[in-house]
């Protein structure tokens, strides 16, 4: 951060002399000092410059010191500029947090004690720079992440394209040489089909990733039981697949978006990597617990695996009903649940399968 950064501030005063002190005490070579001597003057001067500071006294005719930082924190280009109160009111508990509530930083107390008051300000000018610093990154961060976002869809089509071109060309060659492939070829081209369907599948997994975890939207009032019903509607699982919901008619505070991702990939995982000839999964709510548990009668998942299946690209190499995992959707899982501020676990002290469990959750 450059100390020398410029700064103006603004002097609010109904009396000229203490104008004229107060600028003699502040005045520095990378400062501008703006004095006026009523709040509707200095009102007109936020219109037009760009002030780091307001320093504004208290009693002043037609428009007092609480008038004027009322009216500037309700208009967006005026809230966020700190403002001290120079006064020779008491310092009575209600007087201060009066304008404490209005917005204002800090006080200072008539007569002024110069190095008091002179270090006060250089402090309060310094959060200013730091704040602006920060605000300059933020935009910077939003501008590179929607160029991130941007080149990763390029980088998405222009990857899949060719894969798509691959898988086309085998399919054309086995409809076009149908009675020339032999059986080992045939198994060669569904073996490089398969390949070309996973490098696709791990290419929209990685952009799905890459949104989902930062651009999900705000949360909301969701009922768990209508929302788990519509992930299982959206995955139509097939009929050798039972799911119970047990005391699921309540509601939470979460992203939606976030909520149904989470559920569909803990299910989609429960019914893919099952292997018994009946799949069997039990949702509960436990509302004494504030946690949602997620059962299935799979093979389970290892004890010493446990946190592993939550890094990004780990896979437990199981073999599964359809596609291959990539390893990503667990940790897409766990980043979800940590911006909604609860967490996912496995219960590893469940032995009939795996239990996923969700706890945390705040009931609305």
């Amino acid at each position: 951060m450059n100390s020398a950064n410029k700064h103006t501030l603004l002097l609010i005063d109904d009396k000229p002399a203490n104008l004229i002190a107060l600028k003699s005490i502040l005045e520095k070579p990378n400062r501008e000092i703006i004095t006026c001597n009523s709040g509707n003057e200095g009102l007109q001067i936020l219109l037009k410059e760009k002030v780091s500071l307001i320093l504004v006294d208290v009693q002043m005719p037609e428009m007092d010191g609480y008038e004027f930082v009322e009216i500037t924190k309700q208009h967006p280009n005026t809230a966020n500029i700190p403002t001290i109160f120079v006064t020779a009111i008491s310092e009575e508990a209600k007087y201060i947090n009066k304008a404490y509530d209005l917005g204002a930083i800090d006080f200072l107390f008539k007569p002024l004690v110069s190095e008091i008051t002179r270090k006060k300000v250089d402090s309060f000018l310094k959060i200013w720079d730091y704040d602006q610093e920060l605000k300059n990154l933020n935009e910077k961060l939003i501008a590179k992440n929607g160029e991130l976002e941007q080149f990763a869809n390029i980088i998405a089509h222009d990857l899949k394209s060719p894969l798509n071109n691959i898988t086309s060309l085998i399919e054309f060659i086995e409809e076009e040489h149908l009675m020339e492939v032999n059986q080992e070829a045939t198994e060669m081209f569904d073996m490089v089909k398969t390949s070309a369907r996973s490098m696709s599948k791990l290419i929209d997994d990685l952009l799905h990733y890459s949104k989902n975890v930062e651009n999900n939207q705000g949360k909301e009032t969701i009922n768990i039981f209508s929302e788990v019903n519509a992930v299982i509607k959206l995955i139509n699982p097939n009929s050798n697949t039972r799911i119970t919901k047990e005391n699921l008619n309540h509601n939470i505070n979460f992203q939606p978006v976030a909520f149904k991702q989470i559920i569909q990939n803990l299910i989609s995982n429960a019914v893919k990597y099952n292997d018994k000839e009946i799949t069997e999964i039990t949702i509960t709510f436990n509302e004494e617990l504030h946690q949602i548990s997620i059962k299935d009668n799979g093979p389970g998942i290892p004890e010493n695996q446990g946190e592993k299946i939550f890094q990004m690209f780990y896979t437990l190499g199981q073999a599964s009903r359809g596609d291959s995992g990539t390893g990503m959707g667990l940790n897409l899982v766990r980043k979800l649940a940590e911006r909604n501020e609860v967490k996912v676990y496995l219960n590893t002290e469940y032995k009939d399968g795996s239990e996923f469990i969700i706890s945390n959750l705040k009931i609305s």
